[in-house]
């Protein structure tokens, strides 16, 4: 995590999001600790800083409670990071490195600067501090007594600092520059010595003498009047010179570094924190591979960065070379593109994967050679030598959910091509929706959005989006770049036979898959099972493949435009229909030995690819009514009521809102009154709110609003959390004529294994940080026991946005479920008539539960569906529900019967 005090204070996490505190006292208190960043600060002294006279009722436990804000918001933004604030006599202190904090980084590159014996180089790095400043010091606490003393300290290293740069900018020859940019600090600092000789400098070595010699005389009497001095020996010696005309004041000879760079045709969109951090590393690593996949933009990347560099800088492309060309091949062509170099110069060694042996090799000859040389490569995969140190570049960051999608760095891209491409191009309501699938559809990829960019002169880019394929060439680029298929291809050239057989097998898995998923579907003739693995891992080196680590373990998968080159060879292999009957049966194996299925989305199990029955069609739907009903606090509800008849409340579980009962309710609407409702955080329904005991309260008091618009009283069905929702209700005097409930999962079996009890924690850490897809998938896998292999693929559902929108919802089921016991109250407190439903397809300990619920109610029985998972369609589910309503009433020697 980092912190910022050089302007408003603020918090950062890792990956640059901003942190949340909300509350003035708690940035104070943030505030206080980050000027003491490593040392204890006695609580006496926090309460003094943040109250002073106006101190609260218990000083001492206030300030705990602050404490424990802060704690929480850190960890709300990055897990474990609540451990960084730490109890320390006398107080409290914050445990970062200096770094961590801007003004720490600031202070450490203004010594880097100093050290530093490259001019060019020591600007460069003076302006990255600079760049540290978001405003002043402190600003939002820049009037209290405790901040001032570090106010004034930083804000005088900062005007060393700029001096310090006005000075190597003077010895690099922008002094043209500089005389603007001086004459307003020099107003704002009058007194400043150092400061005027660099303007002095600057106005003489542009030409402007007298200008130079009316500052001078400025500085003079200033000081004369304000402080009875006169300028020091330097400054009047320097006037002298300007007076004579002395011609090393003149214009200095270029200092440009050597080097061979192209210039910049465009600018580098969405790689400033890349393009910082690499330039940072640079001046303290001798060898930096960068790697990605084709089209990535690694070449770009690594010429902006040799660009910041400072120094002699050269590239030399190694794309002509014939693969597997030796060392010596390669050192020609670095003599022949770079022999001018220094002895401190910059080795931009680009497409090194079709040479990487040769590559690693000379790299290694050269670092051991050229003390001072530095060697920037790109390549699809690592050189893998001692002191290389390997940075991935991504794809351009896609739109996030609830952001505005036309700030990501991909649409940004592609926008910035397009207008390029067609000056009349302009991003608005009616193109976004398109552009955003457009840079979906090509994964991020730099180049892939260039190339479809430069379409948009001839072609709508919503015609694009339909249409986009491959076969546009763009000139000035490459031959290995010039469609997006050749990226591609360049790779695959490259391949063994045994990995180009896994790379094309892997095609099938339209959202990625496990290790275990690649093994049944890639092994056959060429691939033995036990090498998968490491073919794997070598695509992975390459680029090829994506590894992703999920909350349910790691999975792989392609890059759409890989995927589409894999299909093509699969086909071209005559290989399709055999990798097909390997992927259907591997999943269908898995239904077999799963319950492949989550009440109300069985449209998520179609999608993949025919292995899972799809719903019929959905019939006519008959009218139904929205109703907005209000809650014991006020909260609106959302509700829809259909048809007519006696009234059945629909409860749905964790992963269910209102739309997921529409099939039922359409089907029974005939015969009942059916109403279905949003349960908090769902749909149109209020904030899940807060956590804990009062979930089940307010949730039993939203079903209460419900019933209420039933007439009074209600049947209720509910499914899962929302079945134990349901018999609580009725427990506490809810007006619940009868209980329908589909299996509700209390752990009663040992062959079940608990929920880790630090579950619904994990699942707010993942929707805090922006990841509700790896909460459902965290809480599938774990809560609802579905193999990963299965949920892998269904995250490319269109539907799968559904179950992410309730994601933030996931923590409040496991709270409504308790430690998953069995409710012993129960027993006395549930005394209508019930009914327990589960499904012979489901697991065995679901079975069980629903056998141990159903005889724990005076009045419950329990009904097994045949040759049924729990989630059936409305012709199974809905004669049972009529039955139970027309009361008729099993016997009790077959409370446990089967029906088709």
């Amino acid at each position: 995590m980092r912190f910022g005090v050089l302007g408003p204070v603020a918090a950062w996490t890792d990956d640059g999001a901003a942190v949340r505190i909300p509350d003035r006292k708690v940035r104070a208190l943030l505030a206080d600790l980050l000027l003491h960043a490593g040392r204890p600060v006695a609580a006496a002294t926090l309460i003094d800083d943040l109250w002073g006279d106006a101190l609260p009722v218990n000083p001492t436990s206030t300030l705990q409670t602050r404490v424990s804000q802060l704690r929480r918001a850190l960890e709300n933004a990055e897990p474990g990071a609540r451990e960084l604030i730490r109890t320390a006599p006398p107080g409290y202190l914050i445990s970062v490195p200096a770094e961590a904090v801007d003004a720490g980084r600031f202070r450490a590159l203004a010594t880097r600067a100093r050290q530093t014996g490259s001019v060019r180089m020591r600007a460069a790095t003076l302006a990255d501090a600079l760049t540290l400043w978001r405003g002043p010091a402190y600003a939002d606490y820049a009037q209290e007594a405790f901040t001032r003393a570090a106010i004034d300290r930083l804000d005088e290293e900062r005007l060393a600092v700029q001096e310090a740069y006005a000075e190597a900018r003077l010895e690099l020859g922008e002094h043209d520059h500089l005389v603007a940019e001086l004459a307003e600090l020099v107003a704002a600092h009058p007194l400043r010595q150092r400061l005027r000789a660099v303007q002095l400098r600057a106005l003489a070595r542009a030409g402007r003498q007298a200008e130079a010699l009316q500052s001078y005389a400025d500085l003079r009497h200033r000081l004369a009047d304000e402080l009875g001095l006169d300028p020091s020996p330097d400054l009047a010696e320097l006037q002298q010179r300007i007076l004579s005309d002395d011609p090393s004041l003149g214009p200095q000879p270029d200092l440009a570094p050597a080097g061979n760079l192209p210039a910049p045709v465009t600018d580098l969109i969405g790689r400033d924190t890349d393009l910082d951090q690499l330039t940072d590393r640079l001046a303290g690593t001798r060898l930096i591979t960068l790697t990605g996949p084709g089209g990535v933009g690694k070449t770009s990347l690594a010429l902006a960065v040799a660009r910041r560099h400072g120094g002699d800088a050269w590239l030399v492309e190694l794309a002509d070379l014939e693969p597997g060309a030796d060392p010596d091949r390669l050192a020609e062509a670095v003599a022949a593109a770079a022999a001018e170099r220094g002895p401190d110069a910059l080795l931009v060694l680009d497409n090194c994967e079709h040479v990487i042996d040769a590559a690693a090799e000379l790299a290694t000859r050269l670092l051991a050679d050229e003390a001072g040389l530095r060697i920037l490569a790109t390549s699809r995969e690592a050189l893998g030598v001692a002191g290389e140190q390997r940075w991935p570049v991504q794809p351009l960051p896609l739109p996030d959910p609830g952001t505005e999608a036309a700030d990501s760095a991909a649409v940004r891209l592609f926008t910035a091509r397009a207008a390029a491409a067609d000056p009349g191009f302009r991003l608005g309501p009616d193109n976004l929706t398109a552009v955003v699938d457009l840079c979906r559809r090509l994964d991020g990829l730099p180049l892939a959005l260039e190339l479809a960019a430069s379409r948009v002169a001839a072609l709508d880019v919503r015609d694009l989006a339909v249409r986009l394929d491959d076969r546009r060439r763009q000139r000035g680029r490459p031959d290995r770049q010039q469609t997006l298929t050749a990226i591609v291809e360049w790779s695959w050239e490259l391949l063994s036979t045994p990995e180009r057989a896994v790379l094309r097998r892997l095609a099938p898995h339209p959202g990625g898959c496990t290790l275990a998923a690649a093994e049944a579907v890639c092994a056959g003739d060429v691939v033995p099972v036990a090498d998968v693995a490491e073919l794997l891992g070598r695509l992975v080196d390459r680029s090829l493949v994506v590894r992703i680590d999920g909350s349910s373990g790691s999975r792989y998968r392609l890059l759409e435009l890989v995927r589409t080159f894999a299909t093509e060879r699969l086909v071209a292999a005559g290989e399709a229909d055999d990798v097909r009957r390997r992927y259907d049966r591997y999943f269908a194996g898995l239904a077999r030995r799963t319950e492949p299925r989550l009440y109300g989305h069985s449209e998520l199990f179609a999608y993949l690819g025919g292995l899972y029955t799809d719903r019929p069609g959905r019939r006519h739907e008959p009218g139904r009514r929205h109703e907005t009903v209000r809650s014991a606090d006020g909260t609106g509800i959302a509700a829809e009521v259909y048809g007519s008849g006696p009234a059945i409340v629909l409860v749905g579980g964790a992963l269910n809102d209102r739309r997921t009962f529409r099939p039922l309710a359409e089907h029974l609407a005939g015969r009942f009154t059916m109403i279905t409702y949003d349960r908090r955080g769902r749909g149109d329904s209020g904030d899940p709110g807060t956590d804990g005991p009062a979930v089940v309260g307010r949730e039993i008091e939203d079903l209460a609003a419900v019933v209420e618009l039933a007439g009074g009283s209600a049947y209720a069905l509910g499914v899962s959390s929302g079945a134990v929702l349901a018999a609580e209700a009725a427990a506490r005097g809810v007006p619940i004529e009868g209980l329908l409930l589909i299996e509700p999962p209390f752990i009663l079996d040992p062959s079940r294994p608990p929920m880790p009890p630090d579950f619904a924690d994990r699942l707010r850490d993942l929707v805090a940080r922006g990841r509700p897809g790896d909460a459902v998938e965290a809480f599938l896998v774990t809560a609802v026991e579905m193999p990963a292999e299965v949920v892998a693929p269904m995250r490319n559902a269109p539907l799968w946005p559904e179950l992410e929108a309730v994601a933030p919802t996931l923590p409040y089921d496991l709270e409504v479920m308790g430690d998953f016991g069995l409710p012993a109250h129960w027993a006395g407190a549930i005394t209508v008539p019930t009914l327990v439903i589960d499904g012979e397809q489901s697991r065995s300990w679901r079975r069980t539960t629903a056998q141990v619920v159903a005889d724990l109610l005076p009045r419950g029985r329990r009904l097994t569906m045949a040759g049924q998972p729990h989630d059936v369609e409305p012709a199974v589910l809905g004669p049972i529900i009529e039955e139970f309503l027309d009361g008729a009433q099993a016997p009790e020697s077959s409370r446990h019967q089967s029906v088709t």
